[in-house]
């Protein structure tokens, strides 16, 4: 009698590790980094215990203004400090600009670039909101960026 409640419980506790194992689902992480070597996003990819492979993006989708011919992408934000610039089309002979104030109204950042991908460190600023000036020329457009 002993042999069998000893045998019933070993396969009530196999059974038990093997279905804890089928809610357990295997999560990897994916950065991308800009040329400077900053990162600019991350992915978790999820893989269920059923075998499909399903991603989700943390990261919401670059903001993304017009600045008369000029398409101006800010990513990721919020941020935890890497925040990307980037700036393409219109003429060559505008100069950008792009200029970084605290909430206060303080400007911590006022750089002149180039078209293409720009990083700004905000990793020394603390978690508060922040405004990104763009400027092209005569034009200017704002971003509120959120540093956390």
């Amino acid at each position: 009698m002993k042999h069998l409640h000893f045998k019933t419980f070993c396969v009530i506790l196999i059974m038990l590790s093997i279905l804890s194992q089928l809610g357990v689902a295997q999560n990897v992480v994916s950065y991308a980094y800009d040329n400077a070597g900053n990162r600019i996003s991350r992915k978790v990819v999820v893989y269920n215990t059923n075998l499909t492979h399903a991603k989700k993006t943390v990261d919401p989708p670059p903001v993304e203004e017009q600045l008369g011919e000029r398409t101006i992408k800010v990513f990721p934000n919020p941020t935890k400090g890497a925040l990307a610039v980037d700036i393409s089309g219109g003429s060559d002979k505008d100069q950008l600009r792009i200029i970084l104030y605290n909430a206060d109204g303080k400007q911590l950042l006022n750089k002149q670039v180039q078209q293409g991908t720009t990083p700004v460190n905000m990793t020394a600023y603390p978690a508060a909101y922040y405004i990104l000036r763009v400027q092209a020329g005569e034009k200017v457009t704002e971003f509120k960026i959120i540093k956390q």
